[in-house]
């Protein structure tokens, strides 16, 4: 699959990261609808995706559900909330949409490993740096892009997500309804 992140995925000072939690956490398979954190509870791992999909979503005061991202194969899994400050508990659940492996790890081990020096505190700060770049970027997406303009988009960088995901899934995940999905879709096949 793609790398959905792309740009956030990519940067290089996270790779020693990545060699870090491949080294020293616990390599699992999530099943299908299996939950890596749940919303309203502390989770105090973090994981990175060897092959999969995560799906956050958010349930907010009314009980409705909202998607509000996707992790991939090859990209960092976890509440970056948890990790800055240990006792905040998650915003989001995190669950497998298909069977995932990850290897995990405690937020308490990578602290070590952020404190051993000073390039690997950048190390932290640059995961910090790009999460906070991914989510703005999307939040300017959200206000600036047409929800066309958002559909390609998300399949430019995910071509075989609709294999994984519905329709309404799409659409939660857009904020718009599944009808405007499916005009999109009928316009763009015309």
């Amino acid at each position: 699959m793609k790398e959905f992140n792309l740009q956030f995925a990519s940067h290089s000072k996270l790779e020693q990261l990545k060699q870090f939690v491949l080294e020293h956490g616990t390599y699992i398979e999530l099943k299908k609808g299996e939950q890596f954190s749940i919303q309203g509870k502390v989770n105090h791992r973090g994981a990175y995706i060897e092959n999969g999909l995560l799906r956050y979503t958010r349930v907010d005061e009314r009980g409705n559900i909202h998607i509000v991202g996707y992790t991939f194969s090859g990209e960092f899994a976890g509440s970056l909330c948890t990790l800055i400050a240990p006792d905040q508990p998650s915003f989001v659940t995190i669950e497998a949409v298909c069977d995932t492996k990850i290897c995990y790890i405690s937020y308490s081990k990578v602290e070590e490993f952020f404190a051993t020096n000073a390039e690997t505190m950048q190390i932290k700060c640059v995961l910090v740096e790009q999460s906070y770049l991914l989510m703005y970027h999307r939040l300017l997406d959200m206000y600036c892009k047409t929800t066309e303009d958002l559909y390609l988009d998300l399949l430019n960088r995910c071509p075989d997500i609709q294999e994984y995901i519905t329709l309404k899934e799409i659409a939660s995940f857009l904020r718009v309804t599944p009808e405007t999905i499916s005009r999109i879709r009928r316009k763009l096949a015309k």
